[in-house]
């Protein structure tokens, strides 16, 4: 059924359902929420990773002096946030739909 626009209703790229205001390809707001979800999920297992890898690397490397050690944590913390950031990019770019 056209919109009072002139645009048809699109039908969801995942589930066919149709969404007023929906580009073609896109996903509705539920699936969408769903791939965020699914996106944050793998992205916190990645960082956690990363972050474990990061931290062991400052726990061997980093010599015993106190601002070393802070800014050993601070590059823990600040590879967690990097890593978690790309990885929920990458992830709701390439996870299936």
């Amino acid at each position: 059924m056209p919109l009072p626009s002139g645009l048809p209703e699109v039908p969801c790229a995942k589930c066919e359902r149709r969404v007023r205001g929906l580009g073609w390809g896109e996903l509705c707001p539920d699936c969408l929420r769903e791939r965020r979800r699914r996106a944050s999920r793998l992205a916190n297992r990645i960082s956690l990773a990363a972050t474990v890898l990061m931290a062991a690397y400052v726990a061997i490397r980093v010599t015993a002096a106190p601002m070393a050690r802070l800014y050993g944590g601070i590059a823990v913390l600040a590879t967690y946030i990097i890593v978690r950031r790309i990885a929920t990019q990458v992830a709701m770019e390439y996870l299936p739909k």
